[in-house]
C-alpha cells in the first residue's frame, strides 16, 4: 500500500479522481505528440551510447 502512495505521489496523482480526471484531459493530438518525443528521446540517448562505445 505505501509503494503505491509513493508511486501515485512521483507521478503527480493525489488520488482516483485525479487520475481520472488527468486521463480525461487527454486528447489523441496529445497522445501523439508524447508518444513521438519519448521515441525521438529514446532512439537519440540509443544513438548517443552507440557513438560513445
Amino acid at each position: 500500500m505505501w509503494f503505491k502512495r509513493i508511486l501515485s505521489s512521483l507521478m503527480g496523482v493525489r488520488n482516483s479522481k485525479d487520475l481520472e480526471n488527468d486521463l480525461g484531459n487527454i486528447t489523441i493530438a496529445k497522445f501523439i505528440i508524447l508518444f513521438l518525443t519519448l521515441n525521438i528521446v529514446f532512439i537519440g540517448l540509443i544513438i548517443l551510447a552507440i557513438n560513445l562505445i
